[in-house]
């Protein structure tokens, strides 16, 4: 008998290095139930990267994937979520990922931008079709700009961002 998938996503997270994957993963998985307490890449304390080079360094280095769930509406969802790696090395991981989910969370740090890497996961993202929600990360920075980076997704990805929530006091 075939599983209905009715309740099942595969959703990737994707961005140039250091926009917050990782940590925004981690804090899914927190908010969800999943784990405890939240894990720290500075640290070496996060789920997701579990290789001990990726604790040294802080970064990732392979796709990770996770299941977690969501309740909704007395109904149960099944997410599975990928955090892929943002250095340029690893874009074949990324590419591999994007081949099989369903929709993608794109981070762009607030100060940085559309970065470089966050503009090939965008392109890769285009070959597969997949869907994709901008988040703007790190709103907190010195130098934020929110509408800097809705613009640049506008600009230099040729996509056409629409503001969800915008925050206020930015």
């Amino acid at each position: 008998m075939a599983k209905d998938l009715k309740h099942l996503r595969n959703i990737g997270i994707m961005a140039h290095i250091d926009a917050g994957k990782t940590t925004t993963t981690e804090r899914i998985l927190f908010y969800t139930g999943l784990t405890h307490k939240i894990g720290e890449t500075h640290d070496g304390s996060a789920v997701m990267d579990w290789m001990e080079q990726e604790q040294e360094r802080g970064i990732t280095i392979t796709s990770a994937a996770i299941t977690t769930r969501w309740k909704y509406n007395n109904e149960e969802y099944q997410i599975n979520i990928i955090d892929t790696p943002g250095h340029v090395d690893f874009t074949v991981e990324v590419e591999r990922s994007l081949r099989v989910l369903d929709g993608a969370v794109a981070l762009f740090c607030a100060v940085g931008g559309v970065e470089p890497q966050s503009e090939t996961v965008w392109r890769q993202a285009d070959k597969y079709n997949v869907p994709r929600i901008g988040f703007v990360n790190k709103m907190d920075r010195s130098g934020a700009n929110f509408y800097e980076v809705v613009r640049q997704i506008q600009e230099i990805l040729g996509a056409n961002p629409v503001p969800v929530q915008i925050p206020i006091g930015a």
